[in-house]
């Protein structure tokens, strides 16, 4: 799965760089999903029982969709709320990738939407970084939380 992500990323910063906006922002937005599809069974608090798909049945991780990743990895605290906001867009824009969506709402991927799912998985992977260094498991400390808000404040 390493391989797989480090692939994608790579294939999404070099789409970004050659003006391929949905490629870049598809790939990103599946590094994002990948991403929070190992951490999630990693966290300290993780409880299979807690996973529910969309009618609410337990279910699998890998049966969710990438919005109930997010929301999931931030109630673990294994994302930041500045994160998950991000990874919101970001799913949003991947999203475009269907036509009737696209034509429904009057969107194409552009350079925007990929820069923010390529800024979606680097926010993830910063919080992942953050979560591994913590001395409790895979969780990120309120301390951590307060210093990723913060810098967010500063800017």
């Amino acid at each position: 799965m390493r391989k797989s992500i480090r692939a994608d990323l790579s294939s999404a910063a070099s789409a970004l760089r050659n003006g391929e906006w949905k490629a870049a922002t598809v790939l990103a937005g599946s590094v994002c999903e990948a991403l929070l599809l190992w951490a999630i069974p990693k966290a300290k608090d993780y409880d299979p029982q807690e996973i529910k798909d969309t009618r609410g049945n337990c279910c699998a991780p890998e049966n969710l969709e990438l919005a109930a990743f997010i929301d999931r990895a931030s109630a673990l605290k294994i994302i930041t709320t500045g994160t998950r906001d991000i990874a919101h867009r970001a799913r949003n824009y991947r999203n475009l990738i269907h036509a009737g969506r696209a034509r429904r709402l009057a969107q194409d991927c552009d350079r925007a939407s990929a820069l923010a799912a390529l800024a979606a998985a680097e926010s993830i992977i910063r919080n992942l970084k953050m979560a591994s260094e913590a001395a409790n498991g895979l969780t990120l400390t309120d301390a951590q939380l307060a210093g990723d808000a913060s810098q967010y404040a500063k800017k």
